[in-house]
């Protein structure tokens, strides 16, 4: 599955890398590609918990949400 998450407050490469790795640590993420100019991450995934990869992000200080 691929779901689209937005994410705001990335500023640079650096907050881009720290989205993926974190998006990625979730259970049953296979991916996450992460732009900074959109403010999007596409997570590709077998059936995780979006509210997870969400939780995740958030707790970095970035503010995330579904699509």
């Amino acid at each position: 599955m691929i779901t689209e998450i937005k994410v705001e407050g990335m500023h640079c490469p650096h907050c881009v890398m720290r989205v993926k790795k974190a998006s990625e640590a979730v259970e049953n993420v296979k991916s996450a590609d992460v732009d900074l100019e959109s403010g999007k991450a596409v997570i590709t995934h077998e059936n995780a918990d979006m509210s997870a990869v969400i939780s995740a992000i958030n707790a970095l200080g970035f503010s995330a949400s579904q699509n």
